[in-house]
Protein backbone atom coordinates (compact mmCIF):
# COMPACT_ATOMS: atom_id res chain seq x y z
CA UNK A 1 0.00 0.00 0.00
CA UNK A 2 2.54 2.60 -1.38
CA UNK A 3 1.83 6.26 -0.57
CA UNK A 4 0.59 8.41 -3.40
CA UNK A 5 2.66 10.48 -5.77
CA UNK A 6 1.92 13.07 -7.37
CA UNK A 7 2.35 14.84 -10.61
CA UNK A 8 3.69 14.30 -13.71
CA UNK A 9 6.93 16.68 -13.26
CA UNK A 10 7.95 14.39 -11.01
CA UNK A 11 6.89 10.83 -12.67
CA UNK A 12 6.94 11.46 -16.30
CA UNK A 13 10.26 12.45 -17.41
CA UNK A 14 10.61 15.00 -19.78
CA UNK A 15 7.62 17.09 -19.38
CA UNK A 16 7.90 20.29 -18.81
CA UNK A 17 6.56 22.06 -15.01
CA UNK A 18 4.73 25.36 -16.05
CA UNK A 19 4.26 25.61 -12.46
CA UNK A 20 8.28 26.63 -11.43
CA UNK A 21 9.25 29.25 -8.52
CA UNK A 22 11.19 31.29 -10.66
CA UNK A 23 9.83 34.25 -12.35
CA UNK A 24 11.87 34.21 -15.07
CA UNK A 25 10.55 30.80 -15.67
CA UNK A 26 7.06 32.27 -15.02
CA UNK A 27 7.30 34.90 -17.50
CA UNK A 28 7.77 31.94 -20.20
CA UNK A 29 5.22 30.36 -19.22
CA UNK A 30 2.70 33.29 -19.26
CA UNK A 31 4.18 34.15 -23.03
CA UNK A 32 4.34 30.00 -23.78
CA UNK A 33 0.28 30.53 -22.95
CA UNK A 34 -0.13 34.21 -24.33
CA UNK A 35 0.84 32.63 -27.96
CA UNK A 36 -0.38 28.85 -27.53
CA UNK A 37 -3.84 29.91 -30.17
CA UNK A 38 -1.45 31.28 -32.89
CA UNK A 39 1.46 28.30 -32.82
CA UNK A 40 -1.15 25.42 -32.72
CA UNK A 41 -0.47 22.01 -32.07
CA UNK A 42 3.42 22.19 -32.39
CA UNK A 43 3.65 23.79 -29.15
CA UNK A 44 0.53 21.36 -27.54
CA UNK A 45 2.94 18.23 -28.18
CA UNK A 46 5.66 19.75 -25.61
CA UNK A 47 2.45 19.55 -22.68
CA UNK A 48 0.15 16.71 -24.07
CA UNK A 49 1.18 13.52 -22.58
CA UNK A 50 1.02 11.37 -25.93
CA UNK A 51 -2.15 9.07 -26.51
CA UNK A 52 0.00 5.84 -26.49
CA UNK A 53 1.17 6.60 -23.43
CA UNK A 54 -2.87 6.19 -22.29
CA UNK A 55 -3.28 3.39 -24.52
CA UNK A 56 -0.53 1.34 -22.57
CA UNK A 57 -1.20 2.26 -18.94
CA UNK A 58 -5.04 1.11 -19.79
CA UNK A 59 -3.57 -2.10 -21.53
CA UNK A 60 -1.72 -2.95 -18.39
CA UNK A 61 -4.98 -2.46 -16.37
CA UNK A 62 -6.59 -4.66 -19.27
CA UNK A 63 -3.90 -7.40 -18.55
CA UNK A 64 -4.48 -7.43 -14.47
CA UNK A 65 -8.37 -7.88 -14.56
CA UNK A 66 -7.84 -10.88 -17.09
CA UNK A 67 -5.29 -12.17 -14.57
CA UNK A 68 -7.57 -11.81 -11.87
CA UNK A 69 -10.47 -13.29 -13.42
CA UNK A 70 -7.98 -16.32 -14.13
CA UNK A 71 -6.38 -16.73 -11.02
CA UNK A 72 -9.69 -16.38 -9.02
CA UNK A 73 -11.34 -18.88 -11.41
CA UNK A 74 -8.20 -21.47 -11.51
CA UNK A 75 -8.30 -22.13 -7.74
CA UNK A 76 -10.20 -21.44 -4.58
CA UNK A 77 -10.31 -17.85 -3.60
CA UNK A 78 -8.75 -16.79 -0.49
CA UNK A 79 -8.70 -13.42 -0.27
CA UNK A 80 -9.94 -11.48 3.25
CA UNK A 81 -12.40 -9.22 1.43
CA UNK A 82 -14.04 -11.22 -0.77
CA UNK A 83 -14.68 -14.04 1.71
CA UNK A 84 -16.34 -11.20 4.12
CA UNK A 85 -18.26 -10.21 1.47
CA UNK A 86 -19.40 -13.76 0.95
CA UNK A 87 -20.41 -13.92 4.22
CA UNK A 88 -22.14 -10.82 4.88
CA UNK A 89 -24.21 -11.67 2.01
CA UNK A 90 -25.05 -15.31 2.72
CA UNK A 91 -25.60 -14.63 7.20
CA UNK A 92 -29.35 -14.60 7.71
CA UNK A 93 -30.60 -11.97 9.21
CA UNK A 94 -30.00 -7.68 9.40
CA UNK A 95 -26.76 -7.14 8.98
CA UNK A 96 -25.29 -4.07 11.97
CA UNK A 97 -29.04 -5.74 13.94
CA UNK A 98 -27.97 -8.84 13.92
CA UNK A 99 -24.72 -9.51 12.88
CA UNK A 100 -21.94 -7.41 13.04
CA UNK A 101 -20.51 -5.53 10.08
CA UNK A 102 -17.57 -2.85 9.68
CA UNK A 103 -18.44 -1.36 6.85
CA UNK A 104 -20.14 1.59 6.12
CA UNK A 105 -23.91 1.54 5.05
CA UNK A 106 -23.82 1.90 1.37
CA UNK A 107 -20.93 -0.42 0.93
CA UNK A 108 -22.56 -3.51 2.36
CA UNK A 109 -25.91 -3.20 0.61
CA UNK A 110 -23.28 -3.08 -2.56
CA UNK A 111 -22.11 -6.31 -0.68
CA UNK A 112 -25.37 -7.83 -0.43
CA UNK A 113 -25.63 -7.08 -4.50
CA UNK A 114 -22.58 -8.28 -5.73
CA UNK A 115 -22.25 -11.60 -3.19
CA UNK A 116 -24.12 -14.64 -2.11
CA UNK A 117 -23.44 -16.90 -5.48
CA UNK A 118 -20.18 -17.89 -4.62
CA UNK A 119 -16.61 -16.78 -4.06
CA UNK A 120 -15.43 -17.04 -7.73
CA UNK A 121 -18.25 -14.59 -8.76
CA UNK A 122 -18.46 -12.12 -6.13
CA UNK A 123 -14.29 -11.73 -7.40
CA UNK A 124 -15.20 -11.17 -10.78
CA UNK A 125 -18.01 -8.91 -10.13
CA UNK A 126 -15.74 -7.12 -7.77
CA UNK A 127 -12.39 -6.84 -10.43
CA UNK A 128 -15.00 -4.99 -13.37
CA UNK A 129 -16.49 -3.06 -10.96
CA UNK A 130 -12.96 -1.95 -9.50
CA UNK A 131 -11.51 -1.49 -13.24
CA UNK A 132 -14.41 1.10 -14.03
CA UNK A 133 -14.40 3.08 -11.00
CA UNK A 134 -10.25 2.97 -11.93
CA UNK A 135 -10.89 4.63 -15.41
CA UNK A 136 -13.63 6.95 -13.62
CA UNK A 137 -11.22 8.57 -11.66
CA UNK A 138 -8.79 8.70 -13.91
CA UNK A 139 -11.40 10.85 -16.11
CA UNK A 140 -12.06 12.73 -13.03
CA UNK A 141 -8.76 14.10 -12.46
CA UNK A 142 -8.71 14.81 -16.34
CA UNK A 143 -12.15 16.83 -16.28
CA UNK A 144 -10.97 18.61 -13.78
CA UNK A 145 -7.37 19.37 -14.07
CA UNK A 146 -6.40 17.97 -17.29
CA UNK A 147 -4.53 15.72 -19.24
CA UNK A 148 -1.44 15.26 -17.66
CA UNK A 149 -2.54 14.61 -14.48
CA UNK A 150 -4.87 12.14 -15.44
CA UNK A 151 -1.37 10.07 -17.26
CA UNK A 152 0.14 10.58 -13.50
CA UNK A 153 -2.94 9.35 -11.83
CA UNK A 154 -2.38 6.28 -14.05
CA UNK A 155 0.90 5.67 -13.81
CA UNK A 156 1.23 5.89 -10.01
CA UNK A 157 -1.64 3.22 -9.43
CA UNK A 158 0.24 0.45 -11.47
CA UNK A 159 2.25 -0.71 -8.29
CA UNK A 160 -0.82 -1.31 -6.75
CA UNK A 161 -2.83 -3.43 -9.19
CA UNK A 162 -1.80 -6.29 -7.51
CA UNK A 163 -4.51 -6.14 -5.03
CA UNK A 164 -5.87 -2.68 -5.90
CA UNK A 165 -8.75 -5.46 -8.38
CA UNK A 166 -10.29 -7.18 -5.27
CA UNK A 167 -10.82 -4.17 -2.96
CA UNK A 168 -14.34 -1.87 -3.70
CA UNK A 169 -11.90 1.42 -2.48
CA UNK A 170 -11.43 2.88 -6.05
CA UNK A 171 -15.50 3.37 -5.63
CA UNK A 172 -14.50 5.64 -3.38
CA UNK A 173 -11.91 7.45 -4.61
CA UNK A 174 -13.78 8.00 -8.03
CA UNK A 175 -16.80 9.55 -6.12
CA UNK A 176 -14.51 12.03 -4.22
CA UNK A 177 -12.35 13.22 -7.04
CA UNK A 178 -15.52 13.73 -9.10
CA UNK A 179 -16.62 15.58 -6.38
CA UNK A 180 -13.71 17.92 -6.37
CA UNK A 181 -13.57 18.37 -9.90
CA UNK A 182 -17.12 19.08 -10.56
CA UNK A 183 -16.74 22.08 -7.70
CA UNK A 184 -13.92 22.70 -9.18
CA UNK A 185 -15.49 23.10 -12.79
CA UNK A 186 -18.51 25.23 -11.24
CA UNK A 187 -21.03 22.00 -10.84
CA UNK A 188 -21.39 22.95 -7.18
CA UNK A 189 -24.33 20.68 -6.93
CA UNK A 190 -23.24 17.77 -9.06
CA UNK A 191 -20.06 18.12 -6.78
CA UNK A 192 -21.22 17.96 -3.20
CA UNK A 193 -23.68 14.98 -4.15
CA UNK A 194 -20.50 13.25 -5.20
CA UNK A 195 -18.32 13.87 -2.57
CA UNK A 196 -21.73 13.01 -0.01
CA UNK A 197 -22.10 9.87 -1.51
CA UNK A 198 -17.94 9.63 -1.34
CA UNK A 199 -18.15 10.74 2.10
CA UNK A 200 -21.17 7.89 3.14
CA UNK A 201 -19.53 4.90 1.25
CA UNK A 202 -16.21 5.27 3.14
CA UNK A 203 -15.65 7.73 5.85
CA UNK A 204 -11.59 8.93 4.42
CA UNK A 205 -13.38 11.63 2.15
CA UNK A 206 -14.01 13.80 4.84
CA UNK A 207 -10.64 14.78 4.97
CA UNK A 208 -10.97 16.31 1.53
CA UNK A 209 -14.76 17.63 2.71
CA UNK A 210 -13.38 21.32 3.77
CA UNK A 211 -11.95 22.24 0.23
CA UNK A 212 -15.68 22.91 0.05
CA UNK A 213 -15.74 25.59 3.01
CA UNK A 214 -12.21 26.65 1.60
CA UNK A 215 -14.12 27.28 -2.01
CA UNK A 216 -16.84 28.87 -0.16
CA UNK A 217 -18.94 27.15 -2.22
CA UNK A 218 -22.21 26.26 0.16
CA UNK A 219 -24.24 25.01 -2.21
CA UNK A 220 -21.94 22.02 -2.42
CA UNK A 221 -21.70 21.90 0.96
CA UNK A 222 -25.45 21.68 1.29
CA UNK A 223 -25.73 18.99 -1.10
CA UNK A 224 -22.71 16.71 0.31
CA UNK A 225 -24.88 17.21 3.63
CA UNK A 226 -28.26 16.66 2.12
CA UNK A 227 -26.84 13.03 0.98
CA UNK A 228 -25.24 12.56 4.14
CA UNK A 229 -28.25 13.53 6.14
CA UNK A 230 -30.43 11.12 3.70
CA UNK A 231 -28.33 8.06 3.66
CA UNK A 232 -27.28 8.61 7.65
CA UNK A 233 -31.36 8.46 7.85
CA UNK A 234 -31.88 5.17 5.46
CA UNK A 235 -29.34 4.01 7.63
CA UNK A 236 -30.63 4.00 10.92
CA UNK A 237 -33.72 2.83 9.73
CA UNK A 238 -32.69 0.12 8.29
CA UNK A 239 -30.17 -1.00 10.64
CA UNK A 240 -30.97 1.01 13.91
CA UNK A 241 -28.05 2.46 15.48
CA UNK A 242 -25.34 -0.13 16.03
CA UNK A 243 -24.30 0.21 12.65
CA UNK A 244 -22.25 3.44 12.66
CA UNK A 245 -20.34 2.22 16.34
CA UNK A 246 -19.92 -1.08 14.46
CA UNK A 247 -18.17 0.97 11.66
CA UNK A 248 -16.35 3.64 14.25
CA UNK A 249 -14.84 -0.08 16.35
CA UNK A 250 -13.91 -1.99 13.52
CA UNK A 251 -16.50 -4.13 14.52
CA UNK A 252 -14.84 -3.97 18.24
CA UNK A 253 -11.43 -4.65 16.99
CA UNK A 254 -8.93 -4.31 20.07
CA UNK A 255 -5.73 -4.56 18.41
CA UNK A 256 -2.64 -2.54 15.91
CA UNK A 257 -3.02 -3.02 12.61
CA UNK A 258 0.62 -4.89 11.56
CA UNK A 259 0.35 -2.15 9.35
CA UNK A 260 -0.30 1.12 11.37
CA UNK A 261 2.77 2.93 12.61
CA UNK A 262 2.35 1.71 16.10
CA UNK A 263 1.61 -2.17 15.39
CA UNK A 264 4.61 -2.03 12.82
CA UNK A 265 6.61 -0.81 15.68
CA UNK A 266 5.56 -3.73 17.96
CA UNK A 267 6.37 -6.19 15.22
CA UNK A 268 9.44 -5.33 14.63
CA UNK A 269 9.81 -5.06 18.29
CA UNK A 270 8.23 -8.46 18.86
CA UNK A 271 5.93 -7.68 21.18
CA UNK A 272 3.25 -9.73 20.27
CA UNK A 273 2.07 -12.08 18.10
CA UNK A 274 0.16 -11.31 15.05
CA UNK A 275 -3.43 -12.52 14.72
CA UNK A 276 -6.33 -12.35 12.53
CA UNK A 277 -8.87 -10.24 14.32
CA UNK A 278 -11.77 -8.53 12.19
CA UNK A 279 -10.41 -9.01 8.88
CA UNK A 280 -6.95 -7.66 9.47
CA UNK A 281 -3.56 -8.43 10.91
CA UNK A 282 -3.58 -6.62 14.50
CA UNK A 283 -0.58 -7.42 17.04
CA UNK A 284 -1.06 -6.34 20.65
CA UNK A 285 -3.85 -3.95 22.27
CA UNK A 286 -5.14 -0.55 20.97
CA UNK A 287 -6.09 1.20 24.47
CA UNK A 288 -9.33 3.77 24.03
CA UNK A 289 -6.78 6.72 25.19
CA UNK A 290 -4.15 6.22 22.95
CA UNK A 291 -7.01 6.12 20.24
CA UNK A 292 -8.78 9.10 21.45
CA UNK A 293 -5.13 10.81 21.66
CA UNK A 294 -4.76 9.92 17.84
CA UNK A 295 -8.13 11.26 16.64
CA UNK A 296 -7.12 14.63 18.52
CA UNK A 297 -4.25 14.54 16.62
CA UNK A 298 -5.67 14.20 13.65
CA UNK A 299 -8.08 17.24 14.46
CA UNK A 300 -5.32 19.02 15.32
CA UNK A 301 -3.41 18.38 11.96
CA UNK A 302 -6.41 18.57 9.89
CA UNK A 303 -6.98 22.11 11.30
CA UNK A 304 -3.96 23.45 10.53
CA UNK A 305 -4.24 21.97 6.95
CA UNK A 306 -7.51 23.69 5.69
CA UNK A 307 -6.86 26.85 7.67
CA UNK A 308 -3.77 27.59 5.90
CA UNK A 309 -5.20 26.47 2.27
CA UNK A 310 -8.16 29.09 3.08
CA UNK A 311 -5.35 31.67 2.70
CA UNK A 312 -2.86 30.26 -0.12
CA UNK A 313 -3.59 30.88 -3.72
CA UNK A 314 -2.32 27.02 -4.68
CA UNK A 315 -4.89 24.59 -5.29
CA UNK A 316 -6.25 22.96 -2.77
CA UNK A 317 -7.10 19.74 -4.24
CA UNK A 318 -3.27 19.21 -4.72
CA UNK A 319 -0.73 18.99 -1.41
CA UNK A 320 -3.42 20.08 1.00
CA UNK A 321 -5.79 17.06 0.12
CA UNK A 322 -2.80 14.65 -0.20
CA UNK A 323 -1.72 15.86 3.33
CA UNK A 324 -5.00 15.60 4.88
CA UNK A 325 -5.87 12.40 3.22
CA UNK A 326 -2.51 11.11 4.68
CA UNK A 327 -3.31 12.50 8.03
CA UNK A 328 -6.01 9.30 8.14
CA UNK A 329 -3.44 6.78 7.44
CA UNK A 330 -0.91 8.34 9.96
CA UNK A 331 -3.68 8.83 12.36
CA UNK A 332 -5.29 5.26 12.68
CA UNK A 333 -5.00 2.53 14.35
CA UNK A 334 -5.61 0.86 11.20
CA UNK A 335 -3.84 1.17 7.93
CA UNK A 336 -4.23 -1.60 5.08
CA UNK A 337 -2.28 -1.76 1.61
CA UNK A 338 -5.36 -0.62 -0.28
CA UNK A 339 -6.02 2.15 1.21
CA UNK A 340 -3.09 3.84 -0.82
CA UNK A 341 -5.65 3.93 -3.38
CA UNK A 342 -6.96 7.14 -1.30
CA UNK A 343 -3.70 9.25 -2.23
CA UNK A 344 -3.64 8.41 -6.18
CA UNK A 345 -5.44 11.69 -7.52
CA UNK A 346 -4.45 14.30 -4.85
CA UNK A 347 -0.43 13.33 -5.65
CA UNK A 348 -1.33 13.06 -9.49
CA UNK A 349 -3.03 17.24 -8.93
CA UNK A 350 -0.22 18.22 -6.52
CA UNK A 351 2.33 17.20 -9.08
CA UNK A 352 1.10 20.38 -10.74
CA UNK A 353 1.94 22.58 -7.86
CA UNK A 354 4.77 24.38 -6.92
CA UNK A 355 7.83 22.98 -5.45
CA UNK A 356 6.68 22.51 -2.11
CA UNK A 357 3.55 20.35 -3.78
CA UNK A 358 5.76 18.45 -5.89
CA UNK A 359 8.20 17.66 -2.73
CA UNK A 360 5.37 16.11 -0.85
CA UNK A 361 3.71 14.67 -4.22
CA UNK A 362 7.47 12.38 -4.84
CA UNK A 363 7.36 11.34 -0.89
CA UNK A 364 3.69 10.15 -1.94
CA UNK A 365 4.96 8.38 -4.84
CA UNK A 366 7.56 6.81 -3.02
CA UNK A 367 4.68 5.41 -0.27
CA UNK A 368 2.76 4.23 -2.85
CA UNK A 369 5.65 2.33 -4.84
CA UNK A 370 6.75 0.80 -1.46
CA UNK A 371 2.97 -0.18 -0.92
CA UNK A 372 2.73 -2.13 -4.17
CA UNK A 373 6.11 -3.62 -3.16
CA UNK A 374 4.54 -4.71 -0.07
CA UNK A 375 1.81 -6.37 -1.67
CA UNK A 376 4.20 -8.67 -3.83
CA UNK A 377 5.92 -9.52 -0.37
CA UNK A 378 2.38 -10.93 0.96
CA UNK A 379 2.30 -13.22 -2.13
CA UNK A 380 5.53 -14.68 -1.63
CA UNK A 381 5.91 -17.84 -0.12
CA UNK A 382 9.57 -17.41 0.84
CA UNK A 383 10.41 -17.25 4.32
CA UNK A 384 12.52 -14.10 4.35
CA UNK A 385 9.00 -12.62 2.98
CA UNK A 386 7.58 -11.51 6.58
CA UNK A 387 10.82 -9.67 7.58
CA UNK A 388 10.62 -7.85 4.21
CA UNK A 389 7.05 -7.11 4.89
CA UNK A 390 7.87 -5.39 8.61
CA UNK A 391 10.67 -2.98 6.86
CA UNK A 392 8.86 -2.46 4.02
CA UNK A 393 5.80 -1.09 6.18
CA UNK A 394 8.13 0.85 8.46
CA UNK A 395 9.33 2.40 4.92
CA UNK A 396 6.18 3.32 3.87
CA UNK A 397 5.30 4.05 6.85
CA UNK A 398 7.98 6.79 7.39
CA UNK A 399 7.08 8.17 4.00
CA UNK A 400 3.91 8.84 5.20
CA UNK A 401 5.45 10.54 8.67
CA UNK A 402 7.67 12.63 6.28
CA UNK A 403 4.90 13.81 4.41
CA UNK A 404 2.96 15.45 6.34
CA UNK A 405 6.14 16.91 8.37
CA UNK A 406 7.16 18.47 4.98
CA UNK A 407 3.32 19.93 4.17
CA UNK A 408 3.44 21.22 7.53
CA UNK A 409 6.61 22.97 7.66
CA UNK A 410 6.31 24.28 3.91
CA UNK A 411 6.71 27.93 3.76
CA UNK A 412 3.24 29.80 2.12
CA UNK A 413 4.21 31.16 -1.53
CA UNK A 414 3.68 34.49 -2.76
CA UNK A 415 0.27 35.24 -2.50
CA UNK A 416 0.51 37.26 -6.31
CA UNK A 417 3.50 35.55 -8.00
CA UNK A 418 1.61 32.32 -7.10
CA UNK A 419 -1.64 33.63 -8.40
CA UNK A 420 -0.24 34.50 -11.28
CA UNK A 421 1.11 31.14 -12.06
CA UNK A 422 -1.66 28.93 -11.08
CA UNK A 423 -3.63 31.18 -13.10
CA UNK A 424 -1.27 30.62 -16.13
CA UNK A 425 -1.50 26.50 -15.01
CA UNK A 426 -5.19 26.83 -15.48
CA UNK A 427 -5.30 28.52 -18.74
CA UNK A 428 -2.64 26.18 -20.52
CA UNK A 429 -4.48 23.14 -19.96
CA UNK A 430 -8.02 24.26 -20.59
CA UNK A 431 -7.02 27.16 -23.41
CA UNK A 432 -10.90 27.12 -24.41
CA UNK A 433 -12.30 26.62 -21.11
CA UNK A 434 -13.67 23.93 -22.28
CA UNK A 435 -11.02 21.01 -21.46
CA UNK A 436 -9.67 18.41 -23.41
CA UNK A 437 -11.60 15.75 -24.71
CA UNK A 438 -9.96 12.18 -24.55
Amino acid sequence: MAVAGERGGGVLAGSSDPNTSSSAAAADTVAAVMTHATRGSSLRLLVRVPTIVFLVLVAIRLAILGHTIAEVTGKPVTDVYVLRIEQIASSPGTPYRDFPVEYMFPENLAMQLIGGSGAEATAIRLVFIAFVADLAAAAAVWWGWGRRPAAVYLVLGVPLLSFLYQRFDLVSVALATWGVALVERRDDVGGGIALGSAVMLKLWPLAVAPVLLVRRRWRALAAAAAVCLVVGLAWLLAAGPKGPVQVLSFRGARGWSAESIEGNLLWLASHGTLILEQGAMRIGAAPAWAKALLFAGLLGYEVVVWRRAGGEARDPAGGACLAAVTAVLVFSPLISEQYAAWLLPWAAVAFEGDRAERKVAAIAASAIVLTGLLGLFYLMPFGWAALAQRWTILARNLALVLLLIVWFRAAAPNAAGSAVVADTGVDARFPSGGGEGV
